[in-house]
Parts: C-alpha cells; structure tokens; sequence
C-alpha cells in the first residue's frame, strides 16, 4: 500500500472513530436537531434539508424535511464530496456536474438538481458529515444564506459536543458513585478483617500475661496469636500485592519460563498446607510449557488460586495443570469445594467483591485474591476465567500467550 494510501486509510479510520465516539448513529429524533434543519430549509428557502453523518458504507440523516428515508448508500454521494470541502460545497445543477449527474439522487428520487452542503467538523478538525439543502430545480444560495448555513452547520457540532460532554459527565458521576461504594466497602471489610484478629490476638496476649496460666492452655493461646497474626500478614501481603500490580503500576519483567516447572513448584509449597486441612493437591504438569513471563509475579497469581482452593475447600482433592492449547498456555487450578455462582463469577475478579456463598459461609478475606490474578494475568496480555457449579467445585485459569519452543539448557 503506498503511502498516500496508508496515510488516507489512517485519516478515514481516525474521522470514523469521531463520528462513532457521538454515539448518534441509529439514535431517535431530536428536537434540537429536528429545528436546525427546519430553520436550514427556511433560511435557505429549499423543500429539502439534512443532517447527514456518513459512517462506512451509508449516509444516516439525523435530522430531514423533504425526504422519506432515514438513509442512503454513501459511495456517490455528493454529502461525501462536501464534507471533505473547505467551506461551503454548492451545486447549481447536478447534471451539468459530472461528478454527479449520474447519481441515484440525480436521477431517481428524489431528482436533486440544485445541493448545497456545509461540513460538520469537530473541534479536532474531524469531518462528520453535512448539513445540507437541495431542491428538484436548478439555484443558488445567496451570500448572507451561505454564511447562515454554515453557522447552523457550527450548530449542529456544538450540539453533538454538548451531548457527548453530557454523557461523559454522567458517566463519571456513575464511576465516582461506584468509587465510593467500593471504598466504603473496603473500609467495612478491612476495618473487619483487621479488627477480629487483633482483638483475639490482643485477649490471648492479656490471658497469656497471668503467671498461674497453665502450660497446656499457654501453649493454646500462643498457637491461636499465631493463626491471628498469620491470617493479619496474609491480609496486608494482599493489599500491598494488589498495589504493586494495579494498572498503570506493573512492572513484570517477562522471561522465558515453563509453566510446568512454575506449577509442580507451587504444588510442593503449598502441599503441606492443604495437607492439614485433610485435602489432596497434585500437580499434573509433566511436559513443559513456556511462555514470557515474570516468574515471580505468575507465581504469586499461582500462589493465589492454590490458597482461594484450600481456603473454599473442605474435601476432595486439589488439581493444578499447566497445558498448551490454541495457541496459550494455560496454568489451570481445579478444586471441590464450595463453587461460584454464574452471577458471581464476573464479580470476585474486581477488587473487593466476594462471592455470596463465601459471606454465608463466613470465610474469612477482603476479596482481594482474584484481582490481583487478573491483574497479573493481563500484565501478560492474558485473561483469567472461571467455570464453576456451585457445591461441586471451581476451575479458574490463567490463561497467557504461548511462547517458544525454547533450545534445551
């Protein structure tokens, strides 16, 4: 493709964006938009009046008076032509113009003879459309009706910047709403999270302090401050985890690494954990998978997976595979436990959100562990995804783009 080809196709592309960013297209009437052409027709003294967006292959009318249809193919169009003009384009007679004395609104309905469009330009210089007047007879539009036409035109844009400023600021006011219940949220939950070990920790450490404690119950109390003080590192790890990974602050550096290797680790550390809660973990991961990776970082979303299946399993077995298919490689967490509902499998992966079976069930956590895969998982162009059926278990993937082969050594 040569360059002046490469260079058109990106303007098209950059002007069709604008349009698209309006969200006009295929949206009902409006008045604002339905007086601007009336008062077009009549400034103009035309039977025919248009707002026209052309998107890729049509013209859409917005707005018009004197013709039927809402829409008309855009190749041939004399809209086309205008609204790529400096100012005003103005037609006396389209046959005698041979750029368009053969279109089909030319010489079919509805018989345009005289057309006169002013372009719609965004503030970015972006050209939308026209707005436009024709008649089924020859004419021209004086000097003061020119000027009118492309102040209308002006009109029309403002209107359009208007709608799309209203819609942003609507949908601001919806996220800072959104931020707020979050934030409430996480102060209730951590403020909870934090609270109840402390204030066990803070009562065994008072009991331990009587001198005529016995040595069985001592050794009781001092496991209990421990499990506290274990479950108080596992929170704060995850907040400031969830922190070091959130977007716009990852930093991975990405290797070549097997995720095979990856999860026949994970499995060894974390045996002895699901070990004492009576569960099974294996790890059915033998021929190695490669991918660019920060080890380190895929190790902690692992690590995550592995803890969530412990903590929301009370029998059964615990399975993590690492396996290549279509083109990714895919480190996959397969437990059966308390399960995720439909409903709730889109929720866990935002921060603090839980799922509801979890809050009946009491487990503790702030809802932090699964956001923080997904986070990890798209600092490497990956995804994270779910399958599930509520008292039968959970599986929960990352999946990552696939890499290699790699030389052996």
């Amino acid at each position: 493709m040569a360059a002046t080809d490469i260079a058109g196709h990106t303007l098209e592309q950059e002007r069709l964006a604008a349009l698209h960013g309006y969200e006009v297209l295929d949206t009902p009437a409006e008045s604002d938009f339905d007086d601007i052409v009336a008062l077009a027709a009549q400034l103009c003294d035309k039977p025919i009046a248009m707002i026209s967006l052309l998107d890729e292959n049509r013209q859409w009318f917005k707005a018009r008076i004197g013709v039927d249809r809402c829409e008309s193919a855009r190749q041939g169009s004399i809209c086309t032509y205008a609204m790529h003009g400096d100012g005003l384009l103005q037609i006396p007679d389209a046959r005698d113009d041979p750029r368009f004395a053969g279109g089909a609104t030319v010489t079919g309905p509805p018989y345009i003879r005289f057309y006169a469009g002013a372009p719609l330009i965004t503030p970015q210089g972006r050209p939308l459309g026209t707005l436009c007047v024709a008649a089924p007879e020859p004419g021209a539009l004086t000097a003061a009706q020119q000027r009118g036409l492309l102040a209308l035109a002006r009109h029309v844009v403002n209107h359009l910047e208007l709608r799309k400023y209203a819609r942003e600021r609507h949908d601001i006011q919806v996220r800072l709403r959104d931020a707020e219940r979050i934030k409430d949220e996480f102060i209730a939950r951590v403020n909870h999270e934090l609270r109840t070990p402390l204030t066990s920790i803070h009562g065994y450490l008072e009991m331990l302090g009587d001198p005529a404690l016995p040595s069985d119950a001592r050794d009781g109390f001092l496991q209990r401050v421990q499990r506290n003080s274990d479950r108080l590192l596992s929170v704060v790890d995850d907040m400031l985890l969830a922190a070091q990974v959130s977007a716009g602050s990852r930093d991975f550096v990405r290797t070549p690494a097997d995720l095979a290797a990856l999860a026949r680790a994970a499995v060894a550390g974390n045996r002895p954990l699901a070990e004492a809660k009576g569960l099974t973990m294996v790890a059915e991961a033998e021929e190695p998978v490669f991918a660019d990776v920060d080890a380190g970082r895929m190790g902690q979303a692992l690590e995550r997976l592995i803890l969530n299946a412990v903590k929301f399993t009370e029998r059964g077995t615990i399975t993590v595979t690492a396996t290549e298919r279509a083109g990714t490689a895919v480190l996959r967490v397969r437990d059966t436990g308390i399960g995720i509902s439909r409903q709730d499998q889109f929720r866990v992966l935002a921060p603090f959100r839980r799922a509801a079976d979890a809050e009946r069930a009491e487990v503790p956590g702030i809802g932090l562990g699964l956001s923080i895969v997904k986070a990890i998982a798209e600092g490497h162009d990956g995804t994270v995804r779910i399958e599930s059926t509520p008292g039968e278990g959970s599986t929960v993937a990352i999946e990552v783009p696939l890499a290699g082969p790699y030389p052996p050594g």
